[in-house]
């Protein structure tokens, strides 16, 4: 049986725990960076899935807009 532990953290921690824990997977800087950055998008895929979105135009047509930047 799985436990699921949800935690509030900055969004800066995600990114240091992303980094650390890629380069603990491999030595070659761009290799870390795309896990980490492979790891910060699935958790922002998974909450953005798991949370309401506010109705202020930020869900247009099944894409989100976010300063102008498309996913």
């Amino acid at each position: 049986m799985k436990t699921k532990v949800h935690q509030t953290a900055e969004f800066g921690d995600l990114v240091v725990t992303a980094f650390d824990s890629a380069a603990q997977c491999s030595t070659d800087p761009a290799e870390v960076s795309r896990l980490a950055r492979q790891m910060v998008m699935h958790v922002l895929r998974h909450a953005r899935s798991t949370f309401a979105w506010p109705p202020d135009g930020t869900h247009l047509g099944g894409r989100y807009l976010v300063a102008g930047v498309e996913d």
